[in-house]
């Protein structure tokens, strides 16, 4: 079980090359031996206990639940399909897997049309990894099937409870419902909260769910905004709600609003700090001489709360500094002032040694294509790209002490299923702080080895991506070259001086064509410095450990 976190991972991370790679700068990596399964390859390692590491592994359309000796890195005890029969006559969806309390879980939802309920189910996985009784563990009330909302869930910071939310907007109501249940280990529900915000008729209205978060004190929070042009005063008004639901206050909600100060939020997300302070980071974007919101983002905000006094102590915007534009949109565009597309999501929110925060947030985009097929079963291309990465480091006043611009160029395409798109993302104004998983039914389809793996250690940033062997030495936009094939990269290190935010770009010192490749969307942090890494080729497939020197 991992301890509370200092650094905030909405993260899964992955792993590197085969024996002939083991280091990258001051990172060590140690494989054991192929990974003999002869069907599925890993998409979550959910954790360990009693010495047994669990991870849950696909091939195409089927899973597998995979146990390892936690021990080593090397020894498969058991791979076993994962089949689950139908819930009445409702075929159930595998959403997640985890180990809440030191119990491991399969996560499936299903509708039951004769109860007209969505629910998420919680299958208990025995030793022999054979699944128990499914527990219905969420289940929410629907006018009908296709009006649907949207599951979403994470544990709690501990590990020793399961934060389920359920959204759904109706825009041509104006509103939006949540239903948020905390669960124990035993899948028991410890709190629950069903919450509707409705928004009043207002030109260019926008509203979303931005985040929630529960604390290792059984402590939830969840963020909310809106926006809407108020013609008369000529300016967009921006509201960013937190609702606080606190263990010791029985679970009442406090509300708890932000003034945005005449700036409109872009995205937002949180962190419950060791101080017990709440941060909450996104990008904003500035007003017209009209009012109206721009299409551009101009900086970083940071907004602290007190939760002792659900007080906001501290509300800062920081601009994007010109070296962090250059590098982003060119000198020339940089220097008339110009700000930056709004197409990055906050992939990390790292707790400072100094009592401040970092904020990693990257290029993201999804480019659905034309389907073909027929019906449900219609197959659709879907891109994912995931460039550059915006590091902000801000001190524990929220002000901005050096910002910078990590190189990277990655893109793949996968072919889903038109069936649960909803997975792509959030649609109809939902906005959901994910992190940086990918849609569980596209792992091991490519977008596995994009992204990164943030490590803070001893008041030191070091990023792990993936890149294409042409551009060894490479640190500045544009000399970037793109990503061709994505299963040929090698891993590369890049470190930032914590009170400077220099950077600094380490290269494998040898690489080979046919060495494992990393797959940062899979990974588990086991301990500080410590993380269960998986790596590929063609051949072979390997569980391993990346070690923070």
């Amino acid at each position: 079980m991992k301890t509370k976190l200092s650094l905030l991972l909405f993260l899964s991370i992955a792993c590197f090359t085969y024996a002939q790679l083991n280091s990258v700068g001051n990172v060590s990596l140690q494989f054991g031996s192929h990974v003999t399964a002869p069907k599925g390859d890993v998409i979550k390692v959910a954790g360990e206990v009693d010495g047994v590491r669990y991870a849950l592994a696909k091939h195409k359309k089927k899973f597998f639940i995979q146990t390892f000796d936690a021990s080593s890195n090397d020894y498969l005890k058991c791979s076993k399909e994962l089949k689950i029969e139908k819930i009445g006559k409702a075929r159930v969806n595998i959403e997640d897997m985890e180990i809440i309390d030191g119990k491991p879980y399969i996560f499936g939802n299903y509708y039951d049309k004769k109860a007209k309920q969505d629910i998420l189910a919680a299958f208990p996985i025995k030793s022999n990894l054979t699944l128990g009784k499914p527990i219905k563990a969420v289940a929410i009330d629907v006018e009908k099937k296709s009006k649907r909302g949207y599951f979403f869930y994470k544990p709690s910071y501990d590990e020793r409870n399961y934060i389920v939310t359920y959204v759904t907007v109706r825009s041509w109501e104006e509103s939006l419902t949540y239903d948020v249940t905390l669960l124990n280990g035993d899948m028991e529900t410890v709190f629950t909260k069903h919450n509707e915000q409705v928004f009043k008729d207002r030109k260019d209205l926008d509203f979303s769910f931005d985040d929630f978060i529960a604390n290792e004190y059984g402590d939830v929070f969840v963020v909310i905004s809106d926006s809407y042009r108020d013609k008369k005063k000529r300016t967009t008004v921006t509201r960013l709600m937190i609702h606080a639901y606190y263990a010791n206050n029985n679970y009442e909600m406090t509300e708890i609003p932000v003034d945005l100060k005449g700036k409109k939020v872009v995205n937002c997300n949180m962190l419950n700090t060791l101080q017990g302070r709440l941060q909450l980071v996104g990008f904003y974007s500035n007003l017209t001489k009209r009012g109206r919101s721009e299409y551009r983002i101009e900086g970083i905000f940071n907004v602290s709360v007190d939760t002792e006094t659900n007080s906001v102590v501290k509300n800062n915007f920081n601009t994007f500094t010109y070296d962090v534009k250059k590098k982003l949109i060119g000198e020339r565009r940089a220097k008339k002032g110009k700000n930056l597309l709004p197409f990055y999501r906050n992939t990390h929110i790292i707790e400072r040694d100094n009592g401040g925060i970092i904020v990693m947030s990257e290029f993201y985009q999804t480019f659905v294509g034309q389907s073909s097929g027929i019906g449900p079963l219609a197959f659709t291309p879907i891109t994912y790209i995931t460039n550059e990465v915006i590091v902000s480091a801000m001190d524990a006043e929220g002000n901005l002490e050096w910002s910078n611009v990590l190189p990277k160029e990655q893109k793949v395409t996968v072919t889903q299923l038109s069936i649960g798109f909803f997975a792509v993302g959030g649609g109809n104004g939902v906005n959901i702080a994910a992190g940086f998983m990918f849609p569980l039914g596209v792992l091991n389809e490519g977008p596995e080895y994009l992204s990164s793996i943030a490590m803070y250690e001893k008041g030191k940033l070091s990023v792990l991506v993936n890149d294409d062997p042409k551009n060894i030495g490479i640190t500045e936009m544009d000399d970037m070259r793109k990503v061709r094939n994505v299963k040929k990269m090698i891993p590369v290190l890049f470190e930032f001086d914590d009170a400077t935010g220099k950077m600094t770009r380490t290269d494998p010192d040898e690489y080979k064509k046919k060495q494992l490749v990393l797959r940062p969307a899979i990974t588990y942090r086991k301990a500080p410095g410590e993380y269960v890494i998986f790596a590929s080729n063609k051949d072979k497939k390997n569980l391993g450990t990346l070690y923070l020197n």
